[in-house]
């Protein structure tokens, strides 16, 4: 029967040890909204969001291809990006990221966006 207590409190501990070393990671997203000047929502505008190289070299060093993507717009305007996967723990700051936003063929506007580890980090594009 002592024998049972002592495993018993064992697993416990084990148990607690365990619970407090976990480390839940916030979701890292950004969400970029494209308006005119006076703030209305453009839907189906397309978004180009992608990063610059990390160093200057001829030619150019490797562009990241994960991190370039085109997506389009919602009924509301924005563009919703999840970069919860490239977060590592003890990490401050993720990237800065250039933003085309193109409506019709022919007008194109420049942003960009800082990713900062586990928020929702938000930008608004205006035309």
């Amino acid at each position: 029967m002592v024998k049972l207590r002592y495993i018993g409190a064992l697993g416990l501990l084990a148990l607690l040890v365990f619970a407090s070393s976990c480390y839940k990671v916030e979701a890292t997203t950004a969400i970029i909204t494209i308006t005119d000047k006076n703030g209305k929502p453009l839907p189906n505008t397309k978004v180009h969001v992608f990063p610059e190289p990390t160093e200057p070299s001829n030619p150019p060093a490797e562009l990241n291809q994960e991190l370039d993507e085109t997506k389009t717009a919602d009924a509301t305007g924005s563009v919703y990006f999840d970069y919860t996967n490239y977060y590592q723990r003890g990490q401050v700051g993720l990237f800065v990221l250039n933003i085309e936003a193109t409506s019709g063929d022919t007008l194109m506007v420049p942003g960009i966006i800082k990713i900062e580890e586990q928020v929702e980090n938000q930008e608004t594009i205006k035309f």
